[in-house]
C-alpha cells in the first residue's frame, strides 16, 4: 500500500527570481526582438500555457538567460522535472557562472528524484550564497533521500538560522525525523510548523502521522479531517495502526515523491 505521507515540496518548488537581462545585449544577429508585453502577460496563464510559450521562446532565443530560466521554472512547476534539468544543463553550458540557473538545475534534479545528482549544484549555490535559506532546505531534502539524516538536519538548521520559523523548512525537518522513527522529535517540530504562516496540508498530514505512531489515533484523525476525505482517513488510520504495532515497517514511511 502506498505510504500516506510525502515530503513537503514547497521549498523545492520555490520560484527563483531572475533579473531580466538587457534585451539588446541578449539578442543574437538574426533573432527577432523580445515581445515584453507577451512575456509579462504569460505569467497570468495556466502552467501548460506557460510551458508552451517558453518552449517557443527558448527555440527562438536559446542563448538568452532570462528565457532559459523561465522555461526551466515553467517545466519544473508543470511536472516536467526531467526536461527542466535537461534544459538547465544545456543553458549552463552557455552560462556556467550563473548561480540562479545552477540553483534551478539542482532543484529540477531533486524534483525528478535524482538526489545524488542534485547534491553538487545545490551545494555550490549554498556555498556561494550565504543568504539562500531555501537552497539549504532543498539540500537537506536531497541528503534525506540519500539516507544521510544527520547531514540533512544540519542543512535545515542552517536554513532556519537564515530564516527562522519557516513552516516549509520545519516540515522538512519533521519529515526527516519521521523517516528515522524519531516520532517525538517529529511531533515537536511539526507542531511548531503548523502554527506558522505557510503551513500546508502536507504539514498537517505529517503531524497526524507522528501523533498516530505514538498511539494517539483520535487526535491524529481530528487533524486529518481538515484536509482529507472521510473514506481516505479510515484507510490512513488502518494503515498507521498496522505500522504502530510493528515498528519494523516504519521504513515504509519513506516518501514517494510526485515530481
Amino acid at each position: 500500500m502506498r505510504s500516506v505521507f510525502a515530503l513537503v515540496p514547497a521549498l523545492m518548488a520555490a520560484a527563483c527570481a531572475t533579473t531580466a537581462p538587457n534585451a539588446a545585449e541578449s539578442l543574437r544577429p538574426g533573432e527577432p526582438p523580445f515581445d515584453r508585453a507577451a512575456r509579462a502577460a504569460i505569467e497570468r496563464q495556466d502552467m501548460l500555457t506557460q510551458m508552451t510559450f517558453w518552449a517557443q521562446e527558448y527555440a527562438v532565443h536559446p542563448h538568452d538567460l532570462e528565457t532559459a530560466q523561465k522555461f526551466v521554472d515553467a517545466l519544473r512547476f508543470g511536472g516536467r522535472a526531467d526536461r527542466a534539468a535537461t534544459v538547465a544543463l544545456e543553458s549552463l553550458e552557455r552560462h556556467p557562472e550563473d548561480r540562479k540557473l545552477m540553483r534551478s538545475y539542482g532543484l529540477a534534479l531533486l524534483t525528478a528524484g535524482k538526489a545524488q545528482d542534485a547534491l553538487r549544484p545545490l551545494a555550490l549555490v549554498a556555498r556561494d550564497d550565504a543568504a539562500d535559506w531555501s537552497v539549504r532546505s532543498a539540500l537537506g531534502a536531497a541528503l534525506d533521500q540519500l539516507g544521510r539524516p544527520v547531514e540533512a538536519r544540519q542543512a535545515y538548521r542552517e536554513a532556519l538560522a537564515i530564516k527562522a520559523d519557516d513552516a516549509g523548512v520545519l516540515t522538512n525537518m519533521g519529515v526527516s525525523y519521521l523517516m528515522t522513527g524519531d516520532v517525538a522529535d517529529a511531533e515537536k517540530t511539526l507542531q511548531q510548523a503548523v502554527l506558522l504562516p505557510g503551513a500546508t496540508a502536507e504539514t498537517r498530514m505529517n503531524l497526524s502521522i507522528a501523533i498516530a505512531l505514538q498511539g494517539r489515533f483520535e487526535e491524529a484523525e481530528r487533524i486529518q479531517r481538515i484536509d482529507v476525505p472521510p473514506e481516505m482517513i479510515a484507510a490512513n488510520m488502518a494503515y498507521l495502526r498496522a505500522l504502530q504495532t510493528d515498528p519494523r515497517r516504519w521504513g515504509e514511511l519513506r516518501p514517494t515523491r510526485r515530481r
